[in-house]
């Protein structure tokens, strides 16, 4: 009997080394995917968007109007609620916009115009995209966003964020509590 006792305790002293190493391990890991995990910004209930893991607010500028930005490393975004930062509507495409590309789609159900574009910039190539959410043309803009840095990533960065942008319902079509 005492050498069945003593296979018992080693067994369970064996067991319980283990379970304490997979806890130990599964924490951390647990840790770092939730961090790796997008995250969405909430705007004041006009919009929000997702931003990959990193990104942080860099200023909210105290003006009257809802304005934003936001930071990883080089990259920048800035949005503006109710009115665009885009050149003229007449002359979209400037001389020293190299690859130029404009698109338009709708998000939300309402019209944007989403363009792209690089240039130099103190000896460094720059890349951009804008994106105008509303009547462009006319000046009827409810959302300006721009995303800028010198990664090559930075256009394929900006339509993943510009997809990812979710207007609240309008009051006639939201669901009515019950």
């Amino acid at each position: 009997m005492p050498q069945a006792r003593a296979r018992s305790t080693k067994f369970r002293t064996i067991f319980s080394v283990m379970v304490v190493i997979i806890f130990a391990l599964a924490v951390p890991a647990f840790r770092q995917q939730k961090e790796m995990k997008e995250h969405t910004v909430d705007v004041e209930d006009l919009f929000s968007f997702r931003l990959p893991p990193g990104w942080t607010k860099r200023s909210s500028f105290n003006v009257a109007e809802v304005r934003g930005e936001w930071a990883k490393g080089g990259t920048k975004l800035v949005y503006v609620w109710g009115k665009t930062e885009s050149g003229d509507y007449g002359v979209r495409r400037q001389a020293w916009m190299n690859g130029y590309e404009e698109t338009t789609t709708r998000i939300g159900g309402r019209p944007a115009n989403i363009r792209t574009f690089s240039r130099m910039k103190d000896g460094m190539r720059m890349c951009y995209a804008e994106m105008n959410v509303g009547n462009w043309e006319k000046g009827e803009v409810q959302l300006y966003m721009r995303i800028e840095g010198s990664d090559p990533t930075t256009i394929e960065l900006a339509r993943q964020i510009f997809k990812s942008v979710t207007f609240p319902l309008p009051s006639p079509e939201r669901p009515v509590p019950r």
